[in-house]
């Protein structure tokens, strides 16, 4: 039985792992190819570019952000009772319900565009409409990928997801680049448009792989079909309805715990305009904070998402066939996991700021490095509150993280309000809210999960014993940055050094303090070479 249990736990790993893995190198070429693109097109047209992607993302939230989680929910639940022909017959139902989703998004933001950045961010920003007009094929692409992604993520197969995300990314890039470099001479909102050109690119070359992938694999499913003996089957009335309510309050939940960024984005311009800001100052500021803060805060909350995604269909599975305790201790489990990955990010996010921004950008002033400073901290707590999310949806209760994100961006709305209104904190308001924001969001997904499982957080070996540790990794990983750049006074391989050394600090320290024991270290991927090479050092 701990055989079967550490087996179960080491699958989840692998395939939380396999979705980290593709997320640094997914966030990591994102992050590379927005240096010369932001050098192309410039703080205004990056600023063009952020506020087009604003508000992609949230109709992008409404017609398929929200489709892989609900697909994977249903596929797990059903293949754990092992109703193939149910499943196929969810796959079929999700692909319309997509079809339809996403034509209509599609349509809307491609005839309405303009409508959308005159509304949202006033007159003087119509030209955003250039950029989110080349965005609206994306949004039917992506709705329909992802219910390919949500089919694969059920069967808790990420390698299928992992992938597509790794081809759609560095088409991505690359035509971004290539088309941001020929329509600058346009001007920066005809640059930004030449980003998103790319984006738009990217998604379809990501959903050819997956097709391809699903037909590769598709004659296999077909002879488990044809193994199916379960005496229930869904009609087809049945799995779209089905789909439909799995799918809304999944949505749902995205779209409140993700509205916030185009409700700030609104309001910064806005109000700022009514403060007596230049439009170009504006746009410069909130260029500092989408295209050079977020890019970089999105890697680590890139890796600890895929965590929270690796674990939805384990969770659901469980409850399903009613181990609500092994659902507990793998909650546990994950919590843990993602604590040990975000808190020393923020720690080294927070460190080493400047060298990083000034590797990265061209930085005309300190504002990217202090929003980095300030913001950093965040990455701990959006990582727990979307790892929470992630469990109550596993458990079925769709409409919890629904309720608590529209409280969460209730008290976000006001907090941007008053410092932005009142204390005339420009930019640095977005940093604030998005820490009340996603703080509240850990307090009532916290509190749920008690309510519903029992569930209680323990604290000293998932969050202090990570902190402690994380915090003497923080001073040596500066010191020895500090010290290699004294030597040879350059700044790329001062932070290469800083990483290594203090990534290896970190897990040396982690152990020593006993926040990791051996079973831990051994559910790790190659966990049994990290043992052996734990006991060869002799700190385990």
């Amino acid at each position: 039985m701990a055989n079967q249990k550490r087996s179960s736990n080491n699958s989840i790993v692998v395939q939380s792992a396999i979705l980290a893995a593709a997320q640094i190198l997914v966030r990591v070429i994102g992050l590379l190819y927005r240096v010369p693109m932001q050098r192309i097109i410039g703080d205004v047209g990056n600023g063009y570019y952020g506020a087009a992607y604003e508000i992609y993302q949230f109709i992008l939230l409404l017609s398929a952000n929200g489709i892989p989680t609900a697909v994977a929910l249903l596929v797990a639940r059903h293949l754990a009772r092992r109703e193939y022909k149910n499943v196929y017959r969810i796959f079929k139902g999700s692909m319309i319900f997509a079809l339809i989703i996403g034509g209509v998004v599609m349509l809307f933001t491609l005839f309405g565009a303009r409508w959308l950045a005159v509304a949202l961010f006033g007159q003087d920003y119509a030209d955003v409409s250039i950029a989110l007009r080349i965005l609206a094929p994306t949004l039917l692409i992506s709705a329909v990928m992802g219910v390919m992604r949500g089919f694969f993520q059920g069967k808790n197969v990420m390698m299928p997801t992992a992938i597509s995300q790794m081809v759609e990314q560095v088409f991505n890039a690359l035509i971004s680049v290539i088309a941001a470099y020929f329509l600058i001479v346009r001007g920066p909102a005809w640059g930004a448009a030449g980003g998103t050109l790319g984006t738009c690119m990217g998604a379809l070359s990501g959903f050819i792989f997956i097709a391809i992938v699903y037909y590769l694999y598709k004659p296999t499913f077909m002879r488990l079909l044809k193994k199916d003996k379960s005496h229930f089957h869904l009609h087809s009335e049945q799995v779209i309805k089905m789909v439909a309510v799995t799918m809304a309050p999944v949505v749902l939940s995205s779209t409140v715990y993700q509205i916030s960024g185009i409700i700030d984005t609104s309001m910064f311009y806005r109000i700022m305009g009514g403060l007596g800001y230049a439009s170009d100052v504006a746009a410069e500021l909130f260029g500092n904070y989408s295209g050079q803060y977020k890019m970089i805060l999105n890697i680590p909350l890139g890796i600890t998402s895929s965590i929270g995604i690796a674990l939805i269909p384990a969770v659901t599975s469980l409850i399903a066939v009613g181990k609500r305790r092994e659902a507990r201790e793998r909650i546990d489990s994950i919590i843990k996991l993602t604590n040990l990955v975000a808190i020393p990010s923020c720690v080294g996010l927070i460190v080493l700021a400047e060298p990083i921004m000034k590797l990265l950008f061209v930085i005309n002033n300190d504002v990217p490095i202090r929003l980095l400073q300030l913001g950093a901290i965040t990455v701990i707590t959006y990582s727990f509150s979307t790892v929470t999310i992630a469990i109550l949806q596993g458990m079925n209760r769709m409409k919890t993280p629904v309720i608590n994100s529209a409280i969460s961006l209730l008290i976000h709305i006001v907090v941007v309000y008053i410092l932005l209104q009142f204390a005339d904190m420009n930019i640095y308001a977005l940093i604030y809210g998005n820490l009340v924001f996603s703080f509240a969001m850990c307090a009532l997904n916290l509190f749920a999960l008690y309510r519903y499982v029992n569930y209680r957080q323990e604290v000293f070996r998932s969050f202090v014993l990570p902190t402690l540790a994380a915090v003497i990794m923080g001073a040596i990983a500066y010191f020895i940055y500090r010290v290699v750049y004294y030597v040879i006074h350059i700044n790329l391989i001062g932070i290469i050094f800083a990483v290594i050394f203090g990534v290896a600090a970190y897990g040396v320290i982690l152990i020593l303090l006993g926040g990791m024991n051996e079973e831990e270290l051994r559910s790790m991927p190659k966990g049994h070479l990290l043992v052996k090479f734990c006991r060869k050092i002799h700190i385990m």
